[in-house]
């Protein structure tokens, strides 16, 4: 009986420690900025990453001490096989690198071996550990808001938590220094991965929960107002594919509609606000100024038909392969409608120009701020070391790209090295190499295939599995860095987690009918 209950109490034991650890990295982890603000926030963070996450897997493995636990192949998900092979290979990449003074921290923004072991850890200690709940959503939703409450005073002009350095604020970005900064995570394309990791998170949970979340607008309106503001065009791409992709499988009945229709109206005017108003610094202050273009006319006869409709459908349900039907083709549709779009586009200069040239096969290594530039280069090192890469964070030492600018304003010259591949898909293949790369997309594959199969029936696996999709498609276009990524991690563990319940709760149900 005394063997029995220790095992009781050290079961329970990981049970909570992976509770606390996984609210303290969606709430605390987003907005620790260390003491130094921007200066020193990578530092920051990724001391306060390794020292939670270290912890925990420490406490976690202490209880399977006690316990005498095992570890056994046979008991792991189809997912975590994957991931096993993904951080093993990079761990054969990391003993086979020329650069093995290198590999354990990085050369980039430490995103090396460590980082990687950790990441890995967290997937595996959440999926086996984490028990899904509301209130994660819950604390996700307040830190993405109080992240970006930060952001839109900053975009205001002002300096909340001092993180901008002595008098500097957002508008001295392209003049004072290289990057744009936002938020209490720092670099705007890493807050732009960030908001499309919370923002269908969030989404989803409101239109797929049992009870309707009214407190969840709020934060979604502030992730969809500082997603467009940023004006980062990977993230705005990620979540207008999400939807397109995601709306066929958990549009599922008529509630489901009129809650999606209500979100669509949310990011709609959210939308219209972004491009509608302009801020400028002149002088010594910031001026707001508002212009109603033609995109916002479009966008408010959006709102109009998204009214219509929900006010129209307020007591209609519809079977679930009717909806699935009606919206695999709108979503088709409106994909091809988009395309032919951006090849008749007329504009000379921004992303849609950019991609309406590269569809004309107009290639210019600048497009996507020079993104074309650093991909080609970084290709050009694949074939070197195909099989296991340079070694985890090495990209830095093997890439010569180097950008300047002389700013006439300042009369200051801007300079940069590129050190990381601007596409997590394409840093893993140098890096790491294909073993790890195929490894790593086949975990994606079986992961989106399984949440397709149980959308319908479990909000968690609804709303994690759009949050994955959004952040992997931005993820073509961005940075992986831990300052996010842990994050992203956490939540592929809840999504197997929530795998794992709702196949023990399918099988306590045939239990039952037999």
């Amino acid at each position: 009986m005394i063997n029995l209950k220790l095992k009781a109490n050290t079961a329970s034991f990981s049970e909570r420690v992976t509770d606390i650890y996984v609210f303290v990295m969606l709430f605390a982890f987003p907005l620790f900025t260390g003491f130094e603000g921007y200066s020193e926030i990578t530092l920051s963070k990724y001391i306060f990453f390794v020292s939670a996450s270290a912890l925990w897997l420490v406490l976690l493995f202490a209880a399977a001490l006690k316990k005498k636990m095992s570890f056994n192949l046979k008991k792991l998900d189809l997912v975590e096989v994957l991931i096993l092979l993904f951080t093993a290979s990079c761990c054969v990449s990391a003993v086979f690198s020329s650069f093995r003074s290198s590999v354990l921290l990085g050369e980039g923004r430490f995103d090396g071996l460590v980082t990687i072991l950790l990441c890995a850890g967290i997937f595996f200690g959440v999926s086996r550990f984490g028990r899904v709940k509301n209130s994660y959503i819950y604390a996700a939703a307040l830190a993405v808001s109080i992240n970006c409450i930060v952001a839109v005073f900053q975009i205001l002009g002002y300096n909340p938590l001092q993180l901008f350095p002595g008098s500097y604020d957002f508008y001295d970005a392209g003049r004072e220094f290289s990057s744009i900064f936002l938020g209490t995570i720092g670099n705007a394309d890493l807050f732009s991965a960030y908001l499309c990791l919370i923002l269908p998170l969030i989404c989803a949970f409101y239109i797929s929960a049992e009870k309707r979340p009214l407190i969840l607008l709020a934060p979604a309106f502030l992730c969809s107002l500082c997603l467009f503001k940023s004006g980062v065009s990977g993230g705005i791409l990620a979540l207008s594919a999400t939807v397109l992709l995601a709306a066929p499988f958990i549009i599922t009945n008529g509630e489901r509609l009129r809650r999606a229709l209500e979100v669509a109206l949310l990011i709609l005017s959210s939308v219209i606000l972004a491009i509608s108003v302009k801020t400028a610094e002149t002088a010594d202050a910031v001026t707001v100024t508002f212009s109603f273009s033609r995109a916002c006319i479009i966008v408010l006869i959006l709102i109009f038909c998204a009214a219509a409709a929900r006010f129209a459908l307020a007591k209609n349900d519809f079977s679930r392969k009717a909806l699935r039907l009606f919206f695999l083709t709108a979503s088709g549709t409106l994909f091809f409608a988009g395309l032919a779009a951006a090849y008749f586009w007329k504009g000379d200069k921004g992303s849609v120009y950019e991609l309406s040239q590269l569809m004309h096969g107009n290639f210019d290594e600048r497009f996507g701020s020079s993104r074309i530039l650093i991909w080609r280069k970084t290709l050009e090192l694949v074939p070197e070391k195909l099989l296991f890469g340079g070694g985890p964070g090495t990209l830095a030492l093997r890439l010569d790209v180097d950008f300047s600018r002389f700013v006439e304003e300042t009369g200051k010259t801007l300079s940069s090295s590129v050190d990381n591949a601007h596409n997590e898909y394409l840093g893993i293949l140098v890096n790491t190499g294909l073993v790890s790369l195929a490894a790593y997309l086949a975990a994606q594959a079986v992961s989106l295939v399984r949440a397709v199969k149980c959308a319908a029936r479990s909000e968690f696996c609804c709303c994690f599995a759009c949050a994955l999709l959004c952040y992997w498609i931005q993820a073509f276009f961005g940075l992986g860095l831990f300052l996010v990524s842990p994050l992203m991690w956490l939540c592929w563990g809840l999504l197997v987690s929530s795998f794992r319940r709702e196949k023990s709760h399918l099988s306590e149900n045939e239990s039952v009918l037999v």
